[in-house]
């Protein structure tokens, strides 16, 4: 008989299959994308004409539809893949992670498209655009042929490729629904903004009474506050992503769930959305009102959408899993205990640093005066979880004050590049003494205390370890493989923001201290002595543009 962890530590050795191999290729094309898209002139290419405009719109309607066929042929071929794919799969966990010969060619045909990108549209041309673009496109061509072959042999593709049979007509057609519809709704927008400024006056009209409203261009007037109802304000952003929201969350949990009634959560979680966008845009004209204009349209504006659609979110899963109506397990145990819930446990203290931050933006006018919540929130967090992750290993070393430092290097040389210097901000610099040093005591806390604990735990204990294993917690780091790092520091680095790049790089550099050291103390200690060296690179460099 087998215990946990020798099924982990097997099933790390085992290698990995198809779909991790293909999520490796995608998660290196969509950062690679993500760089090449800095030497790009947007502003040249949204100007252009003539045949620039073409290959302008073919780019973007050609993008959405390769994003929607991989992630249509991927939820096929997981549902109806079949014997056939699944020996594919096996014999993928056989193969090596990488192929470096193939991982060298794919290197060497990505670094002539930064040339490539940078004269599309920008003043130094190579060679006429058409010979560029072609070029671009054949040199893009081969680039992803040889990651490919880097993770997998062209003979495993092949048998893949064949094992999916009619499924990639099935995604063809999915994949160009999608794009269509996605070019398609842009123009809803228009008819949808309005349906919203009717839904919006009626409601705002028995608040104040002397509410002026202009229904041609939908704005809306208390007299103190204005708002105009743009199309990009109509819901439809957030009603497409409850949309893909509940179809995921129906597709994972297929077993659980009554069908058809069940999809009446698709319509429902719709609507909902609509309906808290509704909400949305009179709290803000109410906010603006009040006298908080600054509050209206540089916080809760921005970060209200984002709260509506994780409360909705949240509360579709919440009320149909303990739905008998809805969920056949309705009756059974369906919550795991905190204590034997690990996943809660590690990701906890992120998500309230995620939340403290959100309400802290909406409450802001630019300057995020509750910055202090998220030292608490994290606070309350880990005295959650900390008790039962005691089994951690919490030591770190000199490798930890390296580690760190070499990635502040990494840092503050990016900085010169994707941040250009900020002075102090000047709300800061308006309040009195006392509070202006409980700020700056919160901020520094909170990035070198709170942070490091909440992401290391979030991104190393967890996501690095549960990409190698379901059973991540007794699972060894030292038993994580390469592409398991890899694809957590892409993720971690999506989180920095402008600083993807580094972030990235932090986190492979995190990750593999973890690793080789099997102490997650390691990794927090680099973070938060990365952490500090920036925080003292602001208060005594000036450099506010890092926070």
């Amino acid at each position: 008989m087998v215990s946990s962890p020798d099924k982990a530590v097997a099933r790390a050795r085992a290698g990995i299959g198809l779909g991790a191999r293909v999520a490796l290729a995608g998660g290196v094309l969509l950062l690679e994308k993500t760089f090449l898209n800095l030497f790009v002139d947007f502003d040249s290419a949204q100007a252009a004409q003539g045949l620039g405009a073409v290959v302008r719109i073919a780019q973007h309607a050609g993008f959405r539809f390769l994003v929607s066929f991989v992630i249509a042929l991927a939820v096929f071929g997981y549902l109806r893949g079949g014997p056939r794919l699944q020996e594919a799969d096996s014999a993928a966990r056989a193969q090596p992670i990488l192929r470096p010969r193939w991982l060298l060619a794919h290197l060497l045909l990505f670094l002539p498209l930064i040339p490539l990108s940078s004269s599309l549209y920008g003043h130094t041309v190579l060679l006429p655009f058409g010979v560029t673009v072609l070029l671009w496109l054949l040199l893009a061509t081969l680039a992803v042929a040889a990651l490919l072959a880097c993770v997998a042999p062209w003979s495993l593709w092949r048998s893949a490729a064949r094992a999916l049979g009619r499924l990639w007509w099935y995604a063809t057609v999915a994949a160009a629904g999608a794009a269509l519809a996605m070019g398609g709704s842009q123009r809803l927008w228009d008819l949808m903004a309005g349906v919203t400024f009717n839904a919006v006056y009626p409601l705002l009209s028995r608040l104040i009474p002397h509410l002026q409203v202009d229904p041609e261009n939908r704005v809306i007037d208390t007299g103190r506050f204005a708002v105009a109802i743009d199309p990009v304000c109509s819901g439809l952003e957030g009603m497409g992503l409850m949309l893909a929201f509940c179809s995921v969350w129906l597709l994972l949990f297929r077993r659980e769930y009554i069908l058809p009634r069940s999809l009446l959560l698709i319509p429902a979680g719709v609507l909902l959305s609509f309906v808290l966008n509704i909400v949305r845009i009179a709290a803000l004209v109410l906010i603006g009102d009040a006298g908080y204009a600054g509050v209206a349209v540089y916080g809760f504006h921005s970060q209200a959408g984002w709260i509506a659609f994780n409360a909705a979110a949240v509360g579709i899963a919440f009320v149909s899993l303990r739905s008998s109506w809805f969920n056949r397990t309705a009756g059974e145990e369906l919550r795991v205990p905190a204590a034997e819930n690990p996943t809660a446990l590690y990701l906890a203290p992120y998500m309230a640093l995620l939340l403290a931050g959100m309400v802290s933006h909406a409450a802001s006018a630019g300057f995020e005066r509750l910055y202090w919540l998220r030292l608490v929130a994290v606070g309350l967090a880990l005295a959650y979880s900390l008790r039962r992750l005691r089994n951690l290993d919490w030591r770190c070393s000199w490798r930890a004050a390296v580690a760190g430092l070499a990635v502040f290097a990494l840092w503050i040389a990016s900085a010169r590049v994707l941040a250009p210097p900020t002075p102090i901000p000047a709300p800061l610099l308006g309040l009195a003494l006392l509070p202006r040093l409980a700020w700056l005591a919160a901020h520094g806390l909170t990035s070198i205390l709170a942070i490091p604990i909440a992401e290391e735990l979030a991104f190393r204990g967890y996501l690095m370890r549960r990409i190698t294993s379901p059973e991540f917690e007794e699972l060894s780091p030292h038993a994580v493989r390469e592409p398991a790092v890899i694809i957590s520091a892409a993720v971690f680095g999506l989180c920095q923001g402008a600083f993807w790049l580094p972030g990235t790089i932090a986190g492979v550099v995190f990750g593999l201290l973890y690793r080789h050291t099997a102490r997650l103390g390691e990794s927090v200690a680099a973070h938060a002595v990365l952490n500090g060296l920036i925080a003292a690179a602001v208060l005594l460099g000036g450099q506010w543009q890092l926070w």
